[in-house]
């Protein structure tokens, strides 16, 4: 991280007292858990936050501090400074891209190597595992002690970014700050059971219909899965519930590209990419508009489920 950047977040921090937080749209637990941590650290330095989120939190995240995330704000109050978290460009905010200039001082923390660096300050550190392990650096460098809530919030979005510390982006740094989390006596038993242990009924009726829908192509190398209204429908589950589906795809032997396609609304189909070594999916995401990590990526296509299919097919048979 870019330690001039840091300070003046750090001063910022000092000096404002109304702070906005912005997770990103369709959320998970980098996002919410970082957002959350952030928040109790800056209500320990005796500010005034918020969390703004349009967006169901998904289910898996209960062990966390939720009741602080707030639909609306009414009226907005005279914002000293608003922070997006774990967004690598305004598209991810949804509608609440409009806050983000409407403080005197925008901030833009995240880890993803495609950030268009938006913000005023912008604290973008690709070689992070997850925006946790910076929000983690930042809490340390404000002063802010931790305590086993705030580590509970950093341990989730740490723990779910990593593919609970199986992904490729785990580094020693890594596990050091989990190692300190634990010191803080955070429940390990309770949160991993609820991030990875309690899937609800309908979320195993709306995998077995997604794996009917497995193709292969280009020898093996390439799985495609996809997710229709219909289907969320039919299980009762939710868009968030397509969550680590594409795992499924990607897990297969010989597969080195994964895709998930989620029909949001008809015409408008958004893109899953995974890769499991060789093949840079960001680069891919990119073509459509969309970034991500070297291994995780995504966009929206517009069109249907077989036009976005066929526009991957092409751009991935130079490289499969």
């Amino acid at each position: 991280m870019n330690k001039m950047h840091d300070n003046k977040f750090v001063e910022a921090m000092k000096k404002g007292e109304r702070v906005l937080i912005l997770p990103h749209i369709l959320p998970d637990g980098d996002t919410i858990g970082s957002a959350l941590a952030l928040f109790l650290a800056l209500k320990k330095m005796g500010k005034e936050p918020w969390i703004l989120l349009d967006d169901d939190i998904p289910y898996n995240l209960g062990t966390l501090p939720v009741q602080y995330i707030v639909r609306e704000i009414n009226p907005i109050p005279e914002l000293d400074t608003v922070i997006s978290i774990d967004c690598s460009d305004l598209s991810r905010l949804g509608s609440r891209s409009q806050y983000i200039h409407s403080a005197g001082l925008s901030v833009n923390i995240d880890h993803h190597i495609t950030n268009t660096l938006f913000g005023d300050i912008n604290i973008v550190d690709h070689q992070a595992a997850a925006t946790g392990e910076i929000i983690y650096s930042l809490i340390h460098a404000m002063g802010v002690a931790l305590d086993c809530e705030i580590a509970t919030c950093l341990y989730t979005a740490i723990s779910t970014d990593t593919g609970s510390f199986k992904y490729s982006n785990t580094t020693s740094k890594t596990h050091e700050i989990a190692a300190d989390l634990l010191r803080n006596g955070i429940r390990l038993n309770e949160i991993t059971t609820e991030l990875y242990q309690n899937k609800p009924s309908y979320q195993i009726k709306l995998l077995s219909t997604v794996l009917n829908t497995l193709e292969f192509h280009y020898q093996g190398q390439l799985a495609i899965l996809h997710v229709t209204e219909n289907m969320l429908r039919n299980t009762g589950a939710s868009t968030s519930d397509t969550d680590g589906l594409i795992e499924y795809a990607r897990d297969i032997k010989g597969v080195e590209v994964a895709i998930l396609l989620k029909e949001l609304k008809p015409g408008e189909i958004k893109v899953g990419l995974r890769s499991k070594y060789h093949i840079d999916v960001s680069k891919i995401a990119g073509e459509f508009g969309g970034g991500g990590h070297s291994k995780a990526s995504g966009c929206t296509i517009h069109g249907s489920i077989d036009d976005a299919k066929n526009k991957l097919l092409r751009v991935l048979k130079d490289r499969l």
